[in-house]
């Protein structure tokens, strides 16, 4: 069988590219007709323009997408025609298969009512969702997130709703615009410091979370956070950073803060004893925020487009950020 993927050859150069895929299954294995799959911006970035040291190619990206089952294994629970969410990249036709294990392949059945669209952005609210749980959240709270990208959007938006009184921060203001438009009530891109004041009554946030990945602005979290706060590393460093390690490590040491990674991957896919979480409990989370629009994501996608111009989509996302933020792909005409 004929399949249409996407492939990171070079910085900056990618392109659709052809293989043959038998329909022969192994029982842990799906056969899976893709209908849209998101651009995580921030992860595809950082490879499509090699941002990571020791970055090779050729490479396959992607890992947010949404199709049908054309066919499934004897030990998959799957009919055909089942709309799923899955992780693999971006590609018309992909068999896949579940893992139990924590950074595994990953197949699981939307709900009716769930949007296919929007359901591409499930993964990017699983990483929003772990930063969210990670933390010791009381009502009332005064949360910072710094970087309102997709993620960071989505993840101040579900610390809104579990109460906190949230702080979005972006030096560009169409992303702060974005953020207003899809519901959080609070954005900043310029006087910064009088405006954390002012918001925290001169006692520092509760919460502070770096959705950029970006070390100096995590340092600036620890920087902004109250006594007994909690620093939530939600981005991925990538870069170089040069700076005083004994100043930050004098605040942390001081104002007593927790410092949590919150890596995705590590969350077990299925509840293991000792741990109510698992991406499967996750999912039905987001899937229901979804539902009940309390995360609107139709407002968040720029564009939907056809997969042949994934490099223009690349470039568009790299440098007109200011017009857009958020690409989707159609594979149904492949």
């Amino acid at each position: 069988m004929e399949a249409w993927f996407v492939e990171l050859t070079g910085v900056g150069e990618s392109h659709l590219s052809r293989e043959e895929i038998s329909s022969d299954l192994q029982e842990d294995e799906v056969l899976i007709k893709t209908e849209y799959s998101m651009i995580s911006a921030g992860t595809e970035l950082s490879r499509a323009y090699a941002l990571k040291k020791g970055f090779k190619y050729p490479v396959r990206p992607g890992y947010c997408s949404v199709g049908k089952i054309v066919k499934a294994g004897a030990a998959m629970d799957f009919k055909e025609g089942d709309t799923v969410f899955f992780n693999a990249p971006h590609a018309s036709l992909v068999k896949w298969k579940t893992s139990d294990s924590v950074q595994g392949p990953l197949v699981l059945k939307l709900e009716e009512g769930v949007d296919p669209i929007d359901a591409t952005a499930l993964n990017l609210m699983l990483v929003a969702l772990q930063g969210v749980n990670l933390a010791k959240v009381r009502l009332g709270d005064n949360a910072a997130v710094f970087g309102l990208g997709n993620i960071g959007i989505l993840t101040a938006l579900i610390f809104q709703k579990m109460g906190c009184n949230v702080l979005g921060i972006d030096p560009m203001a169409h992303r702060c615009a974005l953020a207003e438009t899809m519901g959080l009530k609070h954005t900043v891109h310029e006087n910064k410091e009088d405006v954390f004041q002012n918001f925290t009554q001169g006692k520092g946030f509760d919460i502070t979370v770096d959705a950029t990945g970006l070390s100096a602005v995590i340092e600036e979290c620890i920087s902004c956070c109250g006594k007994y706060g909690q620093v939530i590393l939600l981005g991925s460093p990538r870069q170089s950073y040069e700076g005083d390690l004994t100043s930050v490590f004098s605040r942390i040491h001081m104002k007593d803060l927790k410092i949590l990674g919150a890596f995705n991957e590590t969350v077990p896919v299925k509840a293991v004893p000792g741990s109510n979480d698992s991406m499967e409990r996750n999912f039905k989370v987001c899937e229901d925020l979804l539902k009940d629009k309390s995360v609107d994501i139709h407002k968040l996608i720029g564009r939907i487009i056809d997969p042949k111009d994934c490099r223009k989509a690349y470039e568009d996302l790299m440098y007109r950020k200011d017009e857009v933020s958020c690409i989707v792909y159609d594979w149904r005409s492949y």
